[in-house]
């Protein structure tokens, strides 16, 4: 910074007295320097620059406002209403509008190109049109605030009534710079017509973050003008677009509030009573019974366009309690089905994937895996193959089912073009989703490689979309993959930037303190696993959740008693053991439930059921178990779990208290072999470490 000042050979005072007050900030010397130039304190002479006599008679301005006033005050005086009128239109502006907002000033081009040569001005192109752009915010700022405000408020109306006209036959790419010229013109009317039709074609066009902004605005706007005469009508549109557009950024917390309040108005408020509640679950239930097996008795009316809308609005609230609260999505996605079981599906946009969707209320709720087949072979043949929302719930349903039952065989492969159409029609949920459980498969199958791939996919839709949940979901998994690649170090990490992103947009991340948990017990430190153990228990207890969110934790839960009860026997304190072991036993009895519901971990569940009862002394229960444990792990594929298994076995035949030298016909060496063999197919370099200690041993 002094180099700069010092370039022009200026009195040490006077470049003291600059570096003082420019406070380490380079914009100030610059326009220091600028102004000299412009009072002719510095001069080009012979291609360099010079310090004249005049430098010594001019004052530093103590501020770098002074010093852009002071600069601007020195134009000639057209000129200068021409600045100041720029700098009510924005930033940057283009060329026609500030032509036609300063008609009285003449020879504006030439003006405009003084500008330039001054560096005030940039010139540029932008939208097929001729835009300036005020070089510094702070220029433009300066220039502003130098107006009277009822000077403003007309020029902000002027550049209003120029954008209309100029632009009348592409309004809509200026919708947004219209609402904020009325508003600031406080012409209320039109600057809140503007603001919604702003939000609607940012909406329509997927930018949540635009749209969100001018909805939340424009109902502010409206309350403040309206007040108890408020039109309810209004208001409920004004909420249902900002919860579309919290939805679409994958906010689903703070989305639920706003569709909440918007279907109150459509539908009424549903009953909170837990005796009204459930009448109202077995009234949906008998009706959704109904449909599939007296399917005549339903599906008749034809619904109206308000309907249509309405059921659309309620379908995306239950996605997000999907994410958000387990329970009310259950309670309130079979009361929304029993409302859609009343209508023609082929009348209904989107009808039959909407009705599919009970399907993965029933496999994901852990309800009935017979049920979710059921509904999915009745509505197969409605769903429209051509339409890409149809197909992508119907897919999506399939998968769930597939995935938590256990028919890992018949999961798809990802689809990248299904992930891009449903993009570009704004179902970012639908993507994530997409992709969550399509790396969630790879995962548990051992191909690292594709589920990395398919993550990378999800941090692009957060990279172009922002959706939260984009990025919740890459998180959770890439550390989940880290785990299962026993990268430690590098799932820590992950994890805790994945915390501290749920902390700045308000998401609980019940998956990653879980998680957490896990790295810690691998790493050997139970205090922390412990912790982190019970800050995810204190999540789950403030929300029902579904027995895929439970799975995980319950796994944990089991290891964590399983690493004390080794510790208490190890020690000999058969007090602290023989309570280990009640704690280690009800765990695993937890873990085994949960998982007829969810095949993610059941390999697992039998592979440290088995450990129980080894390490208790019952080998013969334990062997059952591990029998259980390779037979469930070589159905479904689960590679990594299946290692492990494998290695169990084999390490525990090799102890000297074993009473048995094979499982299933083979012995140690068999399984210790087949366990390699899969630990270097995924390049599990720990696990084969692990291994060859326990050979050479």
């Amino acid at each position: 910074m002094v180099n700069v000042v010092n370039a022009f050979a200026l009195p040490h005072t006077l470049t003291k007295q600059i570096i003082q007050r420019a406070g380490g900030n380079p914009f100030f010397i610059e326009e220091v320097v600028r102004s000299l130039i412009d009072q002719g304190a510095i001069v080009l002479k012979e291609g360099r620059f010079a310090v004249t006599e005049k430098v010594s008679e001019i004052p530093i301005p103590n501020t770098i406002n002074d010093i852009l006033m002071a600069r601007i005050d020195r134009l000639e005086e057209k000129t200068r209403q021409l600045v100041k009128v720029a700098s009510v239109i924005g930033r940057n502006f283009f060329y026609r509008i500030l032509s036609y907002v300063a008609s009285e000033v003449e020879d504006i081009p030439d003006k405009l190109s003084f500008l330039s040569e001054i560096q005030l001005l940039q010139p540029q192109e932008r939208m097929g049109e001729v835009e300036y752009l005020f070089k510094h915010a702070l220029a433009q700022e300066a220039a502003y605030e130098s107006i009277l405000p009822p000077k403003r408020r007309e020029l902000h109306l002027k550049v209003a009534h120029s954008i209309e006209k100029i632009f009348s036959e592409r309004l809509p790419e200026f919708y947004g710079m219209l609402a904020y010229h009325y508003s600031r013109a406080e012409d209320l009317e039109k600057a809140e017509e503007y603001l919604i039709k702003a939000g609607k074609e940012a909406l329509r066009s997927a930018a949540s973050d635009e749209a969100l902004h001018y909805y939340e605005e424009a109902l502010q706007l409206y309350l403040e003008k309206s007040g108890p005469d408020a039109d309810p009508e209004k208001v409920a549109m004004l909420e249902k677009n900002i919860a579309l557009a919290l939805y679409n950024r994958g906010q689903h917390q703070e989305a639920i509030k706003h569709f909440d309040t918007a279907l109150d108005h459509y539908w009424g408020k549903l009953p909170k009573g837990k005796v009204f509640v459930a009448i109202k679950l077995l009234s949906a239930f008998v009706h959704l019974l109904a449909t599939l097996y007296l399917p005549f008795l339903k599906f008749r009316k034809t619904p109206t366009e308000g309907d249509v809308e309405v059921i659309s609005l309620f379908s995306k609230k239950c996605r997000s309690l999907a994410v958000i609260d387990t329970k009310r999505f259950l309670v309130e996605s079979l009361y929304l089905h029993k409302i859609i079981s009343a209508f023609d599906l082929q009348k209904l946009q989107n009808g039959a994937a909407l009705f599919a969707g009970v399907s993965a209320l029933f496999s994901f709720g852990g309800i009935s895996f017979k049920l979710s087949r059921k509904i999915l072979d009745v509505i197969r043949d409605k769903v429209e193959k051509g339409d890409i929302r149809d197909y992508t719930i119907f897919e999506l349903c399939e998968t769930f089912y597939n995935f938590l039952k256990g028919n890992w065989e018949e999961l798809r492969d990802y689809d990248d073009d299904l992930v891009e159409r449903n993009c570009k029609i704004g179902e970012i949920w639908d993507a994530s989703l997409h992709l969550y459980w399509h790396a969630l498969g790879n995962i548990c199958r051992g191909s690292f490689d594709k589920a990395k791939s398919v993550i990378d996919k999800l941090d692009e839709l957060f990279e172009v979309y922002q959706n939260d949940l984009s990025k919740i979901f890459a998180y959770e998994l890439h550390t989940y993959l880290l785990i299962k690649s026993q990268r430690l170090n590098e799932a820590l990490i992950e994890s805790e930037q994945g915390i501290q992103f749920g902390e700045e947009v308000h998401s609980a991340f019940r998956e990653l303190h879980t998680c957490q948990a896990w790295i810690y017990l691998l790493m050997g430190d139970i205090e922390k696993s412990e912790r982190c153990f019970q800050r995810a228990e204190k999540i789950r207890r403030q929300i029902q959740a579904a027995p895929f969110q439970l799975s995980n934790l319950y796994r944990i839960q089991l290891e964590i008693d399983l690493y004390r009860l080794r510790e208490w026997m190890k020690g000999g304190n058969r007090v602290k053991a023989h309570e280990s072991r009640r704690k280690a036993i009800r765990s695993a009895n937890q873990l085994l439930a949960v998982t007829r519901k969810v095949a993610q971990h059941r390999t697992d569940s039998y592979r440290l059921t088995g450990t129980y009862y080894w390490m208790i002394n019952k080998q013969g229960k334990a062997l059952r178990w591990w029998h259980r444990a390779v037979q469930e792990g070589e159905r479904l594929g689960a590679r990594p779990q299946l290692a492990r298994a494998y290695f169990e076995v084999g390490k525990r035949l090799l102890e000297p208290e074993s009473k048995y030298r094979d499982l299933d016909g083979l012995g140690e060496r068999e399984y210790l072999k087949k366990a390699r063999a899969l630990f270097e197919e995924m390049g599990l370099r720990t696990d084969l470490d692990e291994l060859d200690q326990v050979a050479r041993v």
